[in-house]
């Protein structure tokens, strides 16, 4: 098994390197077990991101001695497993930020599932820079996170909150990006620096989950959770999750969930997402650029056929009409 990276000497090794080099050079042992993207994002001093888009060929990982930083985690794809030895185990999956704090040294191990496919932001910042760059209002913060960023904490702690759906299009916009070279390197700055601003903007809304809006009978943070689950819906077309999974991964039970739903969209988890499948169907059909086997697996089809009764049942003409339903 692999050494202990320093948090330090990576940082350090990355402001020379490109990411490709300081892979080999700091995980030769990762670097052979992945396919895809690892990219190291030096943003500013106290801030230094990561850009993880990559199939596992087998069960892989690091270890990491990290110092008094908060790790900032946004997972779009499979999940992360986090291990701090002599403390705690955490998961780490889709739909949700976790913060995890490390006050003076901490020896992490994190690692991976065998053939998943890993898509997910990570950070490392400073303390100091969050309160000072970002305007982190501590005094507002609940524990264990008061704790830490007051100096006061002697144990790393990991908390999570819902993905806001701004986050979505962030994370769409850097897995996405056609950008390449010095061009690339800004533009992930530039979304770095965006993605933190929303995590402190969530962070500095201590009272606002215990708000109910007037006239909902859920409280503000459960109606961002069941935004987050409309989020998830909407992005996750291909491969809708049950109603079961969506409410694990956004912090809600079923029966919340789908009452939310009923509240919000004025109707069930299912039919909101078979309804934005098929809206995103029917403009694929508009466009005319691929068939209907093709626009039937994009939407989550296992066929054409099923894909039309479904489609026929939802506009009142078949999907060989899509162009001209009247």
């Amino acid at each position: 098994m692999q050494g202990w990276t320093d948090q330090a000497e990576l940082i350090q090794t990355a402001a020379g390197l490109s990411s490709d080099d300081t892979l080999k050079a700091m995980f030769p042992q990762v670097s052979h077990l992945i396919d895809g993207q690892l990219e190291f994002v030096p943003v500013q001093a106290g801030l230094f991101c990561s850009v993880n888009d990559f199939r596992t060929r087998g069960p892989g990982g690091d270890r990491m001695v990290l110092r008094n930083c908060v790790a900032i985690q946004i997972v779009k794809t499979a999940s992360v497993h986090l291990n701090l030895p002599g403390h705690a185990r955490y998961r780490h999956s889709g739909a949700r930020i976790t913060l995890t704090t490390y006050p003076k040294e901490v020896r992490q191990v994190r690692g991976y599932d065998a053939g998943t496919h890993v898509q997910y932001i990570g950070a490392w910042a400073d303390p100091q820079l969050l309160i000072d760059g970002f305007g982190v209002q501590v005094d507002g913060l609940g524990e264990p996170l008061k704790s830490f960023f007051r100096g006061e904490a002697d144990a790393p702690a990991s908390v999570s909150m819902a993905l806001p759906s701004r986050l979505w299009a962030t994370l769409d916009d850097i897995f996405g990006s056609p950008h390449t070279g010095v061009l690339r390197k800004t533009y992930l700055q530039a979304k770095m620096i965006e993605m933190v601003c929303e995590v402190v903007s969530a962070l500095n809304r201590p009272t606002e989950p215990a708000l109910r809006p007037e006239g909902s009978l859920f409280t503000y943070r459960e109606l961002k959770q069941i935004e987050a689950a409309a989020a998830i819906y909407m992005k996750e077309l291909g491969a809708p999750p049950s109603v079961a999974e969506l409410a694990m991964r956004v912090g809600l039970n079923r029966n919340k969930l789908t009452s939310g739903f009923q509240d919000v969209f004025k109707c069930s988890p299912h039919k909101y997402s078979k309804d934005v499948r098929m809206d995103w169907a029917h403009r694929l059909l508009q466009g005319g650029a691929i068939g209907v086997a093709q626009v039937a697996e994009k939407v989550g089809y296992t066929s054409a056929s099923a894909f039309s009764r479904a489609y026929s049942e939802h506009f009142g003409f078949p999907p060989s009409r899509a162009d001209r339903p009247d």
